[in-house]
């Protein structure tokens, strides 16, 4: 019956996981492939525009001017890109196409299945019903003795009734049968909504790519459209367009430095009532706890390559001027999170050159990013460390990298008191991943004295098997959790319309009830209330107590936090919190993350997935 139990949990948890499907908007099949196919048309009508101005301008000179050279050069790479961008999504929607098919396919076979077993079940009510009757009727009240004046009453053949407890045997075999067919039917319905589960997360990670593909076609697309019409249109723009263009590198520098001026003398011209603003710092988290943590931390994660590294030389053979800054490897629209509790200090948002988000913070503290392909906080706004302020770029020809960039980065710099920091100077380096081959020898010491001064040892850590988060999540919880809990897709669909990572509630419900033990009981959810009054809420089933643990984090007292050190005493010491332990919570989360995610977790790594949304009861998933 345990099995019939998770089997009726699960039943009740479809519907959450199907709307989570329905919610990410896949795309109809035959509309994204005409969508290629339109956008093949207008690539070949481009490349015949572009025949066609190569014409115009060797009637002016056969050789070609040196600057349509350069625009020309320009226009075939955006589009040879874009050619090649197409395949992908042509391959992408194939895919999509194919796991529709097969996700509908194994929800029929499951429909049918279920439908069958719960045919079964009904005669298996029935006859615990009947021998339940028989019982009552033939037997005392308490005890197995045979209440003969029953016997006599109930019956005008005694010797008839007697023979039902043969009757009963026979029927108590059938039942055993009819459990035993119940449980493999119940086996087969679990093994099939896992198979559905699986189809659905290799759908949405290949609808993601497809979305995020898209997305750049339309930003090259549109780049190039701006291009053409230019150089067509506008020639002495075009010239001017281009010296600004190939020297925007040198621009973005030199734009820092007279930001930098500004903030060191106090000249503020970028926000109204700054001064105030930085004044409000002192009163966050990150100003009163500086001591227990990093001077910066992360902006992006994991760090797993630098592209070039603080005062790299062949970048000032390239460009002219010093490298203050660190370039990281991230793939395009990875979150960018503030390093630091500060205020939004200057933002420049372009499609065709660099993007960048300034920001000043406590202690003459100033931080600047690079390459943001989004960017979505305004001047003049405070944000808090491990906060989501935009989203990564750097890929040529996309929002906020025009066609210097060097390919797919975050640019991430750090100075104070206008002076430039090397960024890994202030980082803690005894969480950088594969440390041995992305440090130069010039970092290792301070590499080992981060290594000793940390508060939570995890050199002995091992991660969890698999290649991807999703696969590392489920041998986490297959070690770990019990029943129910040991489906990846039901924590999906726990933090579906959440701002919380699927990991961090896995691992809050491991290190407050080892998955499964005890999270099922009531009011154990953590050390704070569930709903903005405080109150605690008791839950009747495993989704909406995994589910209060996403709610939680956003209700008034901690919707505010951002880094998981700010969720108990060991990083908030009078706010309020969600565990009380000032280190055994953390350590336990930190590890459970870190085994999940690949890479060690430090302690004020972010746990929001993207800004506070509208939080949504329970009653309203």
């Amino acid at each position: 019956m345990k099995k019939f139990l998770s089997l009726l949990i699960i039943s009740l948890l479809l519907p959450h996981i199907l709307l989570a499907q329905s919610a990410t908007s896949e795309p109809n099949i035959s509309l994204a492939l005409q969508g290629v196919k339109d956008l093949k048309s207008w690539l070949d009508q481009i490349t015949q525009e572009l025949f066609d101005l190569d014409a115009v301008e060797r009637a002016k000179n056969e050789h070609l001017d040196e600057k349509y050279r350069q625009a020309r050069n320009e226009i075939v790479r955006v589009i040879s890109s874009i050619d090649e961008a197409t395949t992908n999504i042509t391959q992408a929607v194939a895919k999509l196409a194919v796991y529709q098919t097969q996700m509908r396919n194994t929800f029929n076979e499951l429909n049918d299945l279920r439908d069958s077993s719960s045919k079964a079940k009904a005669y298996l009510a029935e006859y615990l019903n009947l021998l339940y009757k028989m019982q009552r009727e033939l037997y005392q009240d308490e005890g197995d003795t045979i209440n003969e004046i029953r016997l006599l009453v109930n019956t005008d053949n005694v010797s008839k009734t007697l023979i039902g407890s043969e009757i009963t045997t026979a029927m108590t075999l059938q039942l055993h049968d009819l459990i035993q067919q119940t449980d493999k039917a119940e086996d087969n319905d679990i093994a099939l909504l896992s198979k559905l589960g699986q189809m659905k997360q290799q759908a949405q990670r290949t609808f993601t790519a497809y979305r995020d593909e898209i997305e750049k076609l339309q930003q090259k697309k549109q780049y190039l459209i701006n291009f053409i019409a230019l150089y067509k249109n506008k020639q002495v723009e075009l010239s001017q367009r281009f010296d600004k263009v190939f020297a925007s590198k040198k621009e973005v520098y030199l734009s820092i430095q007279s930001f930098l001026d500004e903030i060191v003398k106090r000249n503020y011209k970028s926000v109204e009532g700054i001064s105030l603003k930085i004044a409000e710092l002192s009163l966050l988290p990150d100003a009163k706890n500086a001591d227990t943590i990093a001077p910066i931390a992360r902006p992006v994660y994991p760090i797993e390559n630098i592209l070039r590294y603080f005062n790299d030389p062949k970048f000032e053979e390239e460009n002219g001027f010093k490298h203050q800054a660190i370039q990281i490897q991230a793939a395009q629209r990875s979150p960018v999170y503030a390093a630091r509790d500060g205020v939004v200090y200057h933002v420049f948002d372009n499609m065709d050159s660099i993007s960048r988000v300034l920001l000043v913070h406590q202690n003459g503290y100033v931080t600047t990013y690079q390459y943001l392909n989004q960017i979505i906080v305004q001047p003049g706004e405070i944000v808090k460390r491990g906060q989501i302020i935009g989203y990564s770029g750097g890929e040529p020809w996309t929002k906020g990298a025009g066609f210097v960039s060097e390919g797919e980065n975050l640019t991430f710099g750090v100075y104070r008191y206008g002076l430039p920091v090397d960024p890994l100077s202030v980082l803690d380096l005894s969480v950088i991943t594969h440390w041995e081959n992305v440090l130069p020898e010039e970092y290792r010491i301070k590499y080992l004295n981060d290594t000793i001064v940390r508060p939570i040892d995890v050199s002995s850590l091992e991660f969890s098997e698999g290649a991807t988060v999703d696969e590392r999540a489920q041998h986490f919880i297959n070690s770990y959790a019990k029943g129910i809990y040991r489906d990846v897709n039901f924590w999906n669909s726990v933090v579906h319309a959440t701002n919380i990572d699927r990991d961090m509630v896995i691992c809050v419900a491991f290190a407050e009830s080892t998955l499964g033990n005890y999270l099922s009981t009531s009011n154990n959810i953590g050390n704070v209330g569930n709903n903005d009054r405080g109150d605690r809420i008791a839950y009747t089933t495993p989704f909406e107590g995994a589910r209060l643990i996403a709610l939680t984090l956003n209700n008034q007292y901690l919707g505010k936090y951002h880094t998981i050190n700010q969720l108990s005493r060991y990083g908030n010491t009078d706010g309020k919190i969600y565990a009380s332990s000032p280190i055994n919570w953390q350590t336990n989360v930190l590890k459970c993350l870190s085994k999940i995610k690949g890479y060690t977790i430090p302690e004020d790594f972010p746990f929001r997935t993207g800004p506070n949304p509208k939080v949504a009861s329970v009653e309203e998933m």
